[in-house]
């Protein structure tokens, strides 16, 4: 025994001795914090972001609308989103630069809106606008959002209509414009061949081409079709956030980062309710003194007890009462919720105890205001906007949720819908100059020389809104007053032209003169403790106007 411990020690390896070590470094990296692995566990890769579009845009795609058609809240999201960047119309403010083509300030001025009023009149009727002869301009722009909401981009193909066709369908302009889903831009991609997320790039990544699926006669073709006319015009206009997934060739739904709160906010609210209703309708209960199941299971074990005498008698005795008391309750009826004309009954010693829900708890509306306000963030629209809950805002807060959200409304404004509009609108300006419907000195050349100084334009929506507009009243008079604003800039933050309503100021002048005074400009006089008769120090307003 002792030699076979001897051998056995031998083939175990030497202890080893433990020895004082430093303790290693710390060491100071990103996510080097994450000792829970809760980073790991989530599946992450570096690539272009062209690749993660191009897998799932379809489903993004599908899941967007799905929302968008079947959600209260994103539905009115929506809505919210196109009435903050669009308003009624995106109005045009005509700014080409004149100056070396022979044209003064009075004559810019006039052309300007000789081209404003002819666009007014081109842009609202269906007919001289689309294609089909069924939307205005402000209407496909509301469906080019809608694309841009569930696709993240929006497509629209111009197309000229002869002369011939003109006066079949008694139209006075050959442009017009057709919106494209973008589920009908199909991805083909084939980088060998230039074909990257269904756009056709030439060597240097300029587009030239469009791939798409479209249906002449019932017939599902697809065919390329070219990213311009002959002349350079835009024939195919394609606006998507590009500074949102930078170096990809298509968009993807700026909804896609919520979709899952989404549909968790819908399935709480499902399992609550569902709960709710399970809780109401069960919501009675009956009260008997009847034997629970222990007491049934003593009486048996009292009826086969034999060291007791009459213990079996009086176990079948007891039961026989419970079999009576049952039988008269087969004769009686308790309706809850069935026939309203029911009249209840209770067996003997029996109490029917109502109980309240306990669903939703009060845990239930700060979860869901905390997702919906997840939802708002990632759609650029404010809590209050999506809910329509405005019981827990302030002045203050009002302010400052408007002030954060509006800047990505018109940055949004800029990126989608006013560079669709600019398209077309360059392709009309060229024709109404080419047919000499609008006036221009030099003539079409002269127009085609300075293309890009003549078709600047801006594209204003509607204002921003404000809690309290006489207070947003009282500081753009302040403003004015110190030289720190100016009308245009105001008239501009409110959608407006400044040089169209100040002419209409002036025309109200002139028809008020000697009628009434006029209600337009700065206050002065007064008995006001001031100079002048203006406020004392410390007043905003004269003492009496």
């Amino acid at each position: 025994m002792n030699l076979a411990m001897r051998a056995l020690n031998m083939l175990r390896p030497a202890a080893r001795v433990r020895q004082d070590v430093a303790p290693a470094p710390a060491l100071m990296r990103y996510m080097g914090h994450d000792n829970a692995g809760v980073l790991s566990m989530r599946r992450a890769v570096t690539r272009d972001v062209k690749h993660d579009i191009r897998e799932a845009v379809r489903r993004s795609f599908a899941l967007a609308f799905d929302f968008m058609q079947n959600s209260g809240w994103i539905a009115g999201a929506a809505d919210q989103i196109i009435v903050d960047t669009i308003g009624v119309e995106l109005k045009l403010n005509a700014r080409p630069d004149l100056s070396k083509l022979g044209y003064d300030e009075k004559e810019r001025s006039d052309w300007c809106r000789l081209v404003e009023d002819e666009w007014r009149r081109y842009s609202w009727k269906p007919a001289e606008c689309d294609l089909a002869g069924k939307a205005t301009i402000s209407e496909s722009l509301d469906g080019v959002m809608r694309y841009y909401l569930a696709a993240g981009e929006g497509f629209g193909i111009l197309d000229f209509m002869d002369a011939g066709n003109r006066a079949r369908y008694g139209v006075s302009t050959g442009t017009k414009v057709s919106l494209i889903s973008p589920h009908r831009v199909p991805h083909k991609t084939s980088l060998v061949e230039g074909w990257d997320g269904g756009i056709y790039h030439d060597e240097i990544g300029r587009v030239q081409a469009y791939w798409v699926r479209r249906n002449e006669s019932g017939i599902e073709r697809e065919l390329d079709v070219a990213a311009r006319f002959g002349n350079g015009l835009t024939k195919v206009l394609h606006v998507m956030d590009r500074g949102a997934t930078p170096n990809s060739p298509r968009g993807i739904s700026p909804m896609t980062p919520c979709f899952k709160t989404i549909a968790q906010s819908d399935q709480l609210a499902d399992a609550t309710l569902t709960t709710a209703l399970l809780q109401t309708a069960f919501a009675a209960t009956i009260r008997s003194p009847e034997a629970s199941a222990e007491a049934f299971e003593g009486l048996q074990m009292l009826r086969d007890a034999t060291e007791f005498k009459g213990a079996s008698d009086l176990a079948n005795d007891l039961l026989d009462v419970w079999n009576h008391r049952i039988d008269a309750l087969k004769n009686k009826t308790l309706s809850i919720g069935g026939d309203a004309s029911q009249i209840n009954h209770l067996g003997p010693g029996e109490e029917l105890e109502i109980h309240g829900t306990k669903t939703p708890g009060p845990q239930y509306v700060p979860f869901q205001q905390n997702m919906q306000r997840e939802i708002a963030r990632c759609l650029g629209i404010t809590f209050e906007n999506l809910t329509m809950d405005h019981s827990d805002a302030s002045y203050s807060s009002t302010r400052m949720s408007v002030a954060s959200i509006w800047p990505i409304v018109t940055r949004r404004r800029e990126r989608i819908p006013a560079p669709f509009v600019q398209g077309v609108y360059e392709a009309w300006l060229d024709e109404m100059i080419g047919t000499g419907q609008i006036p221009f000195k030099g003539g079409y050349r002269a127009f085609r020389a300075n293309f890009e100084r003549v078709v600047d334009a801006e594209w204003r929506g509607p204002e921003k809104p404000e809690a309290d507009p006489y207070k947003a009243a009282l500081a753009n008079k302040v403003e004015l007053e110190s030289g720190t604003a100016t009308l245009q800039r105001i008239y501009a933050a409110k959608g407006l032209d400044w040089e169209e309503e100040t002419d209409q100021i002036a025309r109200e002048v002139k028809k008020l003169d000697g009628i009434i005074a006029a209600p337009h400009g700065r206050r002065v006089g007064g008995d006001g403790a001031g100079p002048n008769g203006a406020a004392a120090e410390g007043l905003r307003e004269p003492a009496n106007v």
